[in-house]
């Protein structure tokens, strides 16, 4: 009987641990999503460890998504709803091949719209848009997940902004926290506290008075003076036209703009969408 509770006591146990990795496997799958199966097992695994790479380097999610079937949804609004079924992070990209409308899509959330400007937008469908149009499906999603990680790069985020489409509303990159006037008072007093007690505490320690022990420099000092001279021989001048600054895009330039909208799940996203 003892034999037969242990062995049911570790069925049971299996049992709870396999229902508590069913999230775990199924958020793992969603990372990548073949629905159309355009992609061969061999192009599934590659994009995967992409996606994963480019999860890594920037702390962002990423997703691929095919799909023949939208729903009756536009193709972005349903690449929009995936997202945020499926995502576990505020800030995204997701690239998309919807073959229900035709259509290929890649749409940033969070901190990613900073880099993905319409004018990134445009260049990531061209990228997909050229792959795709030989029916090259995961080379499209390839090439815009490359386009994606340039604008990584290359976008000054700090510079550019959002445009809300639906409200008007002009959004500028949020600013980094700064100290505060009152936390550096606090600061400094407590740094000043702090060396106020060490100072006491060595006095404390010695058994010194102010000012009952002076130190006679006068008679223990003493001070050696050099002569050195330096001479100039020769000066030279040099100079140098020095050109205005061109008004640009990306790191070197004064900022872009991205057009964003809100979705059914109320988050903001930019990006854009092509017929194929």
């Amino acid at each position: 009987m003892k034999t037969w509770k242990k062995y049911l006591a570790m069925a049971f146990f299996l049992c709870v641990i396999s229902v508590c990795m069913l999230p775990v496997r199924a958020k793992e799958n969603m990372q990548l999503m073949d629905q159309a199966g355009l992609l061969s097992e061999a192009e599934a695994e590659e994009i995967n460890a992409r996606l994963t790479e480019l999860e890594t380097r920037t702390g962002w999610e990423f997703m691929a998504l095919t799909t023949d079937d939208a729903g009756g949804k536009d193709a972005t609004s349903f690449v929009e709803s995936w997202f945020d079924n499926y995502t576990a992070k505020d800030d995204g990209v997701i690239c998309a091949i919807d073959m229900d409308n035709r259509e290929i899509v890649v749409r940033a959330f969070g901190e990613a719209m900073y880099y993905i400007t319409d004018m990134r937008a445009e260049k990531i469908l061209d990228a997909g848009y050229e792959e795709i149009s030989g029916e090259k499906y995961a080379a499209a999603l390839q090439e815009m997940l490359q386009e994606v990680e340039n604008s990584y790069q290359d976008e000054n985020a700090g510079q550019n902004h959002l445009y809300d489409e639906d409200t008007g509303e002009i959004i500028k990159y949020p600013a980094r926290k700064s100290i505060t006037l009152s936390e550096i008072l606090i600061a400094l007093g407590l740094a000043v506290a702090a060396g106020g007690v060490t100072v006491l505490g060595i006095f404390g320690k010695y058994r010194q008075k102010f000012g009952g022990y002076q130190y006679p420099i006068e008679k223990n000092g003493c001070v050696h003076l050099t002569v050195k001279e330096d001479r100039l021989v020769n000066s030279f001048v040099t100079k140098r036209h020095i050109p205005k600054p061109q008004s640009s895009t990306g790191r070197s330039g004064g900022g872009s703009r991205s057009t964003v909208h809100t979705g059914s799940g109320g988050r903001r996203s930019s990006g854009g969408s092509r017929k194929f």
